[in-house]
């Protein structure tokens, strides 16, 4: 090493080691090292390190190559490569491994060699813990991996693939090998948090949420919101009309609401309302989509529900807000909002970033969580079929009104209402904005009334007419036989989709298709092939393409198929042989009648266009067609 590359050396950057928790005797030689590598640096000459230190020179040489290296943390070892006995570099083998079937010591290292020869191996094992084959129970030291043996055996298999022969390692072993790789799998384990804690089976945040962010108060317009989920205090019905005509009524289960509130001017930016059971993943993106879709006026039909002048819903009022989206949303912990993937590709796609509070913490949320308490006692309690709170006491007269189904309100009607709350919420003054309504205090941030115009953060263009792309994709396989004359095609959710592209595409038989869909329209899917180049856009087969349903509708259409609860025939629609099925079990359960009202909506919600049917190809035959005489060569059987 020459005296010119001493000042790249930066020692000041190096990590040092707590020297008070080393021993008399390493602490004295620790420091005599130190104080030698810093005299180096400053470009005293190597003589006069020699005699002040009582270092050799190729000592401190090796010293300053070994302090260098990089470390696993991704910095350099620094400092910490001075201390006695310390391995800057981990152990590698050179010597093939022997054959021991009397003792299982002798071969250290050998397992790190077989990983390193045999690449496939270690993705095997890598994949066994991504997938949760191996479980990890128990904490610290006594963390034991659980169904162990059976990945043992599969990873003899993949040994067996990879044609290593039963006299070689580690089928030379008396042990087989196991303890290195129970060793080498909780060591990887430890190593990664959120491998550990996969394969606990425990939930974590996703990357998007330990993205560090410069502290900054959310007094700006789109700057932080806050996304919660609220199960409505409130009894629902739907109005069936069966084949005769006849009107039918069933209770529903309750809904849930969930919106998105901007923490600067308390304004509703986005709203859903879920009639699932439970909230998916799907219910989360599609609030996100209305609230960074453009809005309209909402169109009231009921008796003497009004709009007021001084209302409106932000980007209806404030054309300037329109696709604007925010820099910092809040969430808690509930299963829909940490579906990883899903997380990770909205908050790429926005540019924002994700906090994750405490679950049942409702004073990490307080702006939504107040405004779902404001909705609350001012809708969903006033309303006939209203649930009471735990502490309000009910009179006999008002339990009795409660069983009567014919003031209960059918989620059309809830929709309408929610509405018109919406839009009266924003222009109703607000205390804590100094008596400003929510929309005057979005026009002042947004116009500059007093301050400097917010700078809003708008969605991408190109993104704007396809925020179906704001999940991750689903990989799909190219179907199809040249030889068959089957052309390609794809299979989503037990149904082929094609198109007139895709179908004279014979290039991409056996290859993977990045597929985006509309969870509320699975009619149309867009595709990609794997190195991102446009598709034409899929269409579904058979009944599947003339009406719009949504993926909870087709899973649940299928699931009745698979336990023989629904059976139907080509050509006839199975979304009405499931309506029939749903309307025989209503009476007695609420879940079929909230079927029934889902497919309502999805009905009266869906656009008047239907897709495009695919193109006759070029190659098929127009006109008259006549037929050929069959050949059949001698030896087959009439």
């Amino acid at each position: 090493m020459t005296r010119r590359s001493t000042e790249l050396l930066r020692i000041g950057e190096w990590p040092r080691l707590d020297e008070q928790a080393l021993d008399k005797h390493v602490r004295e030689v620790y420091r005599s090292r130190c104080a030698a590598i810093e005299a180096y640096a400053q470009g005293d000459p190597v003589a006069q390190i020699e005699a002040e230190h009582g270092i050799d020179r190729s000592t401190l040489f090796r010293m300053v190559k070994r302090a260098q290296r990089a470390h696993a943390d991704g910095s350099v070892w620094g400092y910490r490569a001075l201390k006695p006995h310390a391995h800057v570099n981990g152990y590698e083998r050179n010597r093939p491994p022997r054959a021991l079937l009397d003792t299982k010591a002798g071969n250290a290292g050998a397992f790190t060699q077989l990983l390193q020869r045999y690449p496939a191996l270690e993705t095997h094992l890598r994949r066994e813990l991504s997938a949760r084959n191996v479980k990890l129970k128990g904490v610290g030291e006594e963390a034991r991996l659980d169904n162990l043996k059976p990945a043992l055996h599969r990873f003899q298999q993949a040994c067996r693939e990879q044609g290593i022969r039963p006299s070689e390692y580690p089928f030379n072993q008396k042990d087989k090998g196991v303890r290195t790789l129970a060793r080498t799998l909780r060591a990887w384990l430890h190593d990664r948090f959120d491998d550990a804690a996969h394969a606990a089976g425990a939930r974590f945040k996703p990357s998007s949420a330990l993205r560090q962010l410069p502290e900054r108060g959310a007094d700006e317009a789109f700057d932080t919101v806050e996304f919660d989920a609220h199960k409505m205090d409130l009894r629902l019905k739907v109005v069936d009309v069966d084949p005769l005509g006849i009107e039918r009524t069933y209770e529903t289960e309750r809904v849930w609401l969930l919106a998105i509130i901007d923490v600067a001017t308390r304004c509703i930016l986005g709203y859903t309302l879920c009639l699932h059971r439970e909230c998916s993943r799907y219910e989360v993106i599609a609030t996100v989509r209305h609230a960074l879709t453009p809005a309209e006026i909402p169109n009231i039909t009921l008796e003497g529900l009004s709009l007021s002048g001084s209302g409106g819903l932000v980007s209806q009022a404030l054309p300037a807000t329109r696709h604007a989206c925010w820099r910092h949303i809040r969430l808690d912990n509930a299963r829909a909002h940490l579906a990883t993937t899903s997380l990770d590709v909205l908050c790429e796609a926005l540019g924002c970033v994700a906090d994750f509070g405490p679950a049942y913490e409702p004073d990490d949320r307080p702006f939504i969580e107040r405004f779902f308490g404001t909705l609350t006692n001012t809708l969903s309690r006033r309303l006939p079929g209203g649930l009471p709170s735990k502490q309000a006491k009910t009179s006999k007269r008002t339990r009795e009104a409660a069983k009567d189904l014919r003031m209960v309100v059918t989620a059309q009607e809830l929709q309408e209402l929610l509405d018109a709350t919406v839009w009266n919420y924003h222009g109703t003054p607000h205390s804590s904005l100094g008596g400003l309504t929510p929309l005057e205090r979005m026009s002042q941030q947004v116009d500059g009334v007093g301050q400097s115009p917010v700078r809003l953060r708008r969605v991408p263009e190109p993104l704007r007419n396809r925020l179906e792309m704001l999940h991750d994709p689903a990989y799909c396989l190219v179907h199809g036989n040249v030889g068959r004359g089957e052309r390609p095609y794809i299979s989503f959710m037990h149904v082929r989709y094609t198109s007139e592209q895709l179908a004279r595409s014979s290039n991409l038989i056996g290859k993977q298709l990045r597929v985006y869909f509309d969870a509320k329209d699975l009619r149309k899917l867009r595709a990609f092939t794997e190195d991102g180049q446009p598709l034409q856009d899929l269409l579904a087969s058979g009944p599947w393409r003339h009406e719009v349903h949504s993926l909870r509708l087709r899973q649940e259409v299928f699931k009745a198929k698979r336990d023989k609860q629904l059976a139907f025939v080509a050509g006839e629609s199975p979304i009405d042989a499931f309506v029939k099925l749903r309307r025989a079990k209503a009476p007695k359960s609420r879940r079929a009648a909230s079927d029934l009202a889902r497919i309502q909506r999805e009905r009266r919600d869906a656009p008047n266009g239907v897709p495009a049917p695919v193109e006759a190809s070029s190659q098929l035959a127009s006109g008259p067609v006549k037929g050929r005489n069959l050949r059949i060569a001698r030896g087959f059987s009439r």
